[in-house]
This record gives C-alpha cells, sequence and structure tokens, in this order.
C-alpha cells in the first residue's frame, strides 16, 4: 500500500509538472524532431518497440512492456542555421530589392518532454506525457534594408503542445492495444513588415504631397493568434509473432484548432501615421484614397480557422538481431494535403484597413502535399550499463515551390543522430542525443512562388515582382532525458 501511495504521488507531481512544461514547449520545424532521448537518437524509429512514458505518442500500445513504475523528464536544444542566398526582388516600379544573403536570427529552441507510465496488473498500463508534435519558431533580421525578405516575414511560429494520458491492454502475449488523447493548445503568429506602406510613403514624395516628402514609410504588421483547446486521438497496436520480431501502427488524428487573436500595426510615428491618415481620407482627385472619416487603428481583431494539426499513421518493424542487438524500420505518412490555405481574417475591419491590406482578409496559399519520412534506428547493448543507439530520417518537405515563403521555410531534410544511454543503478539511467539535420539541396525559387511575390504588390502602386533565392540550412538538436523506475 505505501509503495501505492508513493507511485501515485510521483503520477499527481508529473502531471502538475506536464502540465507546467506544456506551456513552453517548442519544436524546431514544421513536424516534431523527436520525444524522448531514446526515440530521437533511434531516428523516431519506435513504433515497433515503444516502451515507457513516451509510447504515449509513438505507440500507446507500448505500454504494456512497462514492467515498474516510471517517471522521466528531459530537454532538447534544437540551434536552427538557416539562410537564403542571392535573394533578389525583379520590382517594375522602383530599383531590385537585393541581392542579399540572409541568415536567420533565431534563438535556439528547448522544448521539454515529461512523463509517467506504469503497469496496473500483467493486463492493463497507464501513462502520462507532455510534448510538442508540432512545432515551428524562425527569426530573421526585421530591417528591410538588410533583408528584403522581412516584406514577406521577419519571425513566424507553429506549434501545439499536449498533455497526453493513455491506457494499454494486452490481449496476449502477442498482441497489445493502446489508446491516448492529447489535451493540447496551439498558438500562432507572424510579423512582417508590409511594402505598401514603403510604396505609400514613395507615391507621396513623388507626388509632392504636401503633408508627406520624407520618402517610404516604415510600417509593420504583428498578428498573434491562440487556440486554447483542442484534442486528438493516438491509437496504437503492436504485435510480436515471434522472439526477434515486432511490428507496431499507430495512428494520430487530426487536432481541429481555431485560432483567435489580435492584429497590430507597428513601427509607425506620429507624423507617419498623419501622413497615412490624411491620404486616406484626401478626394482621389487630390491624390489620395478617396475614402471619408477614414482612420488606421492600432490593433484589430482577428481569426484563423483554416489551418488544423493534421493526422498521421506510423508503421515500424523491429528485428532483434541479437539479444544485445536490434534494428528498427518505420515509414511515417502525414495529411499535409489538409493544408490548403491560410486565411486570417479581420473581424473588425474598418475601410482603412481594408484599403491598405487589400480587404478584410489575408491569405497566403500552401496547398500543401501528403509526406512519406523513412526512417531507420539501431541499439546496441554492448554493457549492462552502456547502450549505443544510432539513426536516420528523411523527411521530404510537404511545400511546393510556388507557395514557399519566410514564414515556412522548409525544404527536403535528412536527419542523422547518435545518442547513449547509461544504466546508473537499477532505478537511474540517462539517455542522450546528438542529431543533425541538412537540407539535401539548395532550394531554388525563380519567381514562382505566389506567397513571395505578392510581398511586394500593393493596392497603392501598379506593381508586379518576382522573388529568386536560394534556401539552405542546418538544424543541430541536443537531448537529455533522465528516467527513475520505482
Amino acid at each position: 500500500m505505501r509503495q501505492a501511495r508513493r507511485i501515485l504521488g510521483w503520477f499527481l507531481l508529473l502531471f502538475g509538472a506536464c502540465l507546467l512544461a506544456a506551456g513552453s514547449s517548442w519544436a524546431g520545424s514544421v513536424d516534431t524532431f523527436g520525444i524522448g532521448s531514446r526515440a530521437t537518437a533511434l531516428g523516431g524509429a519506435y513504433a515497433a518497440n515503444a516502451e515507457g512514458p513516451f509510447a504515449a505518442y509513438y505507440n500507446p500500445a507500448g505500454l504494456t512492456q512497462t514492467e515498474r513504475p516510471v517517471a522521466s523528464a528531459g530537454l532538447m536544444v534544437m540551434d536552427p542555421n538557416l539562410e537564403a542566398k542571392n535573394y533578389s526582388v525583379e520590382n517594375s516600379q522602383y530599383p531590385d530589392l537585393g541581392p542579399k544573403d540572409i541568415s536567420d536570427e533565431s534563438d535556439n529552441l528547448y522544448p521539454p518532454h515529461l512523463g509517467v507510465a506504469m503497469p496496473i496488473n500483467n493486463k492493463w498500463s497507464v501513462g502520462l506525457a507532455a510534448y510538442a508534435p508540432f512545432g515551428l519558431h524562425l527569426e530573421w533580421q526585421n530591417d528591410p534594408d538588410k533583408n528584403p525578405a522581412s516584406y514577406n516575414s521577419y519571425e513566424s511560429w507553429y506549434e501545439r503542445q499536449v498533455v497526453t494520458p493513455t491506457v494499454a491492454y494486452r490481449v496476449n502475449d502477442k498482441i497489445s492495444l493502446g489508446l491516448g488523447v492529447s489535451l493540447g493548445k496551439s498558438e500562432a503568429g507572424h510579423y512582417y513588415n508590409l511594402y505598401g506602406l514603403n510604396m505609400l510613403g514613395r507615391k507621396l514624395t513623388a507626388a509632392g504631397a504636401p503633408y508627406w516628402q520624407n520618402g517610404p514609410i516604415t510600417g509593420a504588421i504583428e498578428g498573434d493568434l491562440n487556440d486554447s483547446f483542442n484534442y486528438s486521438a493516438n491509437l496504437g497496436l503492436m504485435y510480436r509473432p515471434t522472439k526477434n520480431w515486432s511490428m507496431g501502427l499507430t495512428y494520430r488524428s487530426q487536432a481541429d484548432a481555431d485560432f483567435d487573436g489580435d492584429l497590430e500595426v507597428k513601427n509607425l510615428n506620429d507624423q507617419e501615421e498623419n501622413a497615412i491618415n490624411t491620404y486616406l481620407n484626401t478626394p482621389t482627385a487630390g491624390g489620395g484614397a478617396g475614402l471619408s472619416n477614414a482612420e488606421l487603428q492600432d490593433e484589430y481583431d482577428v481569426s484563423l480557422d483554416s489551418v488544423d494539426h493534421p493526422d498521421q499513421i506510423q508503421f515500424g518493424v523491429r528485428y532483434q538481431i541479437h539479444p544485445d542487438f536490434s534494428l528498427e524500420g518505420d515509414v511515417v505518412w502525414t495529411r499535409w494535403s489538409m493544408v490548403d490555405d491560410e486565411t486570417v481574417k479581420i473581424d473588425d475591419a474598418d475601410a482603412a484597413v481594408k484599403y491598405l491590406l487589400g480587404g478584410d482578409e489575408i491569405v497566403y496559399e500552401r496547398d500543401w502535399e501528403d509526406t512519406r519520412q523513412v526512417r531507420i534506428g539501431a541499439e546496441w547493448q554492448t554493457t549492462d550499463w552502456l547502450t549505443l543507439r544510432g539513426g536516420y530520417f528523411y523527411d521530404p518537405s510537404p511545400i511546393p515551390d510556388d507557395t514557399f515563403d519566410a514564414e515556412w521555410t522548409d525544404a527536403d531534410k535528412k536527419t542523422y543522430s547518435l545518442g547513449a544511454g547509461f544504466a546508473l543503478t537499477d532505478s537511474w539511467t540517462v539517455d542522450t542525443v546528438l542529431q543533425y539535420t541538412t537540407v539535401e539541396q539548395d532550394r531554388i525559387v525563380g519567381g514562382e512562388s505566389k506567397n513571395l511575390n505578392d510581398s511586394y504588390e500593393s493596392e497603392n502602386i501598379d506593381n508586379e515582382a518576382e522573388v529568386s533565392t536560394k534556401a539552405d540550412g542546418e538544424i543541430w538538436g541536443y537531448g537529455l532525458t533522465v528516467s527513475y523506475t520505482f
């Protein structure tokens, strides 16, 4: 009875910690690079051998392998280094912007992962884990003179954090089933300089407007959105036909997300605001917009309901070549094609913001494509206290060339990982991982990206633009997970 109370106390303590950690979980790309250092070191090839707390994500059925209660906590450090080479904008009205070589200024990301798992009897097991299944956060130089791509994006993020209670049932010695419910919240944001204001300042200066003769106007749009609650299900099946072979199948369902937030017009001084409002209310015959009683507000309410988190299917096969050595290969299918566009609706749009933004919606075409990741992992228990691991996965980008932009600078990637597990005592273990992700080859954009081109078109001037660039990058990851087995 005392042991049961002790386990329950740890379970409740970890549950509270999971709730706190989920609020600060960040991941490093469109998809997660790994949850838990052991699984990450294996390249995420873990569906056929998932065990411990993070089976909640990889395969809930794997919880039935947990023989004793275990609590795990860890942290990944992600260091992205991205760049756009020879970024250039061919512009019909004004001199070309660029070419410029642009590097990201993103901070390191620190996604934590926490969880507990325990058997109830020889049939049932339960677990609880907190992690970030999807996420991205990028930041670039926001000075348009140094970074012309800032008119498309200078900071963006999109993330989901979840807490997943899980239950698993052992049907027999060969088959186990599992179910987890991911209770989550999501956040998104997008900041960019508004090229239309730059054009307006140029137009007024060229026309000799008495209220403005200071050249381009620098103003930015900053949008912050959040979805306070969403949910999805993780379903798992594990099958062991023989002692040496195992197979795992996991389905992670779609999570519907409805975002609300605010859009702010930033970086305008009083003189610039007065010039904009004067132009908006000046009759067209006088060189203005011809609106009536229009005044640009500092903040507007916005909503986004067209982007949900996609569903996934992961299938893995593991072979125990030797009692101390195993190999696993997984395939992960993600239904990115559900992301057709991002439509941010300005709920309280007035005539001023409609004119400057071209309407009461900001639309980014996506037309993403389904992807299939191939993951491979190997594990070798060299001694009673040391286990070595290695992994690899290939991650094709879901983003086609014609919707590529600085908000989602994704490309086909290869990820390599190495890790080691240390059994310090019968109760304490430490797992580590070093991960390196590199773009397979420079992604070349030669004017076909509508999202990039539209960033330099304006309601104020008949202006057409074509953007060309080469995108490249790498991400280093470092992870540590500490586990205590009761």
